[in-house]
């Protein structure tokens, strides 16, 4: 939607408001948008409902979940994996030498 009221060259509210008559709090929560706003936003830009449909965050995540899921099932997605608990590890094991170096310090 912030694309869209960029493209437009007006502000993300305004936007909003004039395209789907949303006003007040919660008029950028879009995450329970309706049908009616949806179609509306489809006549307004062009695109089609199903398309508005697939950019919501919820579709996005599902589509980047399954997305991962699959590429878990390959031997390069496992690897990845081990790769990635591996530097996670690192990471976390120098967190924690980092902060107890920090208290040493401070406390002399």
């Amino acid at each position: 939607m912030r694309r869209i009221a960029q493209e437009y060259g007006i502000g993300y509210d305004t936007f909003l408001r004039r395209a789907l008559g949303r006003t007040g709090r919660g008029a950028r929560y879009l995450a329970k948008i309706t049908d009616v706003e949806l179609a509306r936003l489809a006549v307004g830009t062009g695109v089609p409902i199903e398309r508005l449909r697939g950019m919501s965050t919820g579709a996005i995540f599902g589509r980047l979940n399954a997305d991962i899921q699959s590429w878990m099932l390959t031997e390069e997605g496992r690897e990845g994996v081990e790769q990635l608990n591996v530097t996670l590890g690192l990471m976390v094991r120098r967190m924690i030498e980092d902060r107890i170096k920090d208290r040493h310090t401070f406390n002399g």
